[in-house]
């Protein structure tokens, strides 16, 4: 994330190897705590980024 700027849900599902499941609630949970932001794109263009 921090050579990109960015990460989607399948590159942190890859990373740490988890469930779709997971990946989500752990990605909405650090946008609720405001640790990342999330982009406001539906589909293939998802992507989170640090605060």
């Amino acid at each position: 994330m921090k050579e990109k700027g960015k990460i989607t849900k399948k590159e942190y599902q890859g990373i740490n190897d988890c469930s779709r499941a997971t990946t989500n609630r752990d990605l909405t949970e650090l946008v609720s705590k405001g640790i990342l932001l999330f982009n406001d794109v539906a589909g293939a263009g998802v992507n989170y980024a640090l605060k």
